[in-house]
């Protein structure tokens, strides 16, 4: 009975999934290595709070490669974060887009939540999987003074939804009819959440183009697990 535990301990880490829950989308954020994919795509990826060092680790890794490639992807896997570096991380990607096409992405299973939100539509060319998910809820600007996102509040803890709204979604072709259904949710409750799937069959704008939900082998590495034992079947 004690070996059958302790094998099924070893499966249990060593199962395909396990990779794919690696990254914490609410731990302290990280820009993983830049890769150039295709001699002419810059490919980036964050995973984690959007923190006061995402916007600098944006902007170097453009910086240290702009000339080399004609296109930006930024895979994004994060709980949110402050609006002021949210706001910071936006000026960035503006910033690309002067020069360089811009693809934001959340991916199969990804969550992109709160501040994650506006940074995703801050690209024009918008690719998330419908396995992915959303959550919206009204700002919360505490202990934060001035006009970071120029979203005024009346008192710390309060903002204006249609402001914050006008600023970061109207612009990216979000759905007025699906932001007037949005904000009596977040406004009378603790937030809403969604799928990719719920945001493209609501025509909600959030989404260009969607991402299906079936990896293919060679889109990632496949991790199995030691077999408990091996019959005649497996031996051939």
């Amino acid at each position: 009975m004690r070996t059958l535990g302790a094998l099924f301990i070893i499966v249990l880490f060593a199962w395909p999934w396990q990779p794919a829950v690696a990254g914490d989308d609410c731990a302290d954020g990280r820009l993983s290595p830049a890769r150039i994919v295709g001699g002419e795509k810059l490919v980036l990826s964050w995973t984690g709070k959007v923190n006061k060092k995402m916007a600098t680790a944006l902007d170097d890794a453009f910086e240290a490669n702009k000339h080399r490639v004609k296109s930006v992807e930024l895979s994004l896997k994060s709980c949110g974060g402050r609006v002021d570096y949210m706001a910071g991380t936006i000026a960035v990607l503006h910033h690309i887009k002067e020069t360089h096409k811009l693809t934001t992405i959340v991916d199969q299973g990804s969550t992109c939540a709160s501040a994650c939100i506006p940074i995703f539509l801050a690209s024009d060319n918008r690719r998330a999987a419908l396995s992915s998910l959303w959550f919206f809820h009204r700002t919360w600007r505490r202990k934060l003074t001035g006009g970071v996102d120029e979203v005024q509040t009346g008192a710390p803890g309060k903002s204006s939804i249609d402001q914050f709204h006008d600023r970061y979604y109207v612009p990216a072709g979000v759905s007025a009819e699906w932001l007037k259904r949005l904000k009596p949710i977040i406004e009378n409750t603790g937030g809403y959440w969604q799928t990719g799937r719920d945001l493209w069959e609501s025509k909600s704008g959030i989404v260009t183009e969607t991402i299906g939900d079936v990896l293919l082998q060679e889109d990632r590495t496949i991790y199995l697990a030691p077999a408990p034992g091996c019959t005649a079947m497996c031996r051939g």
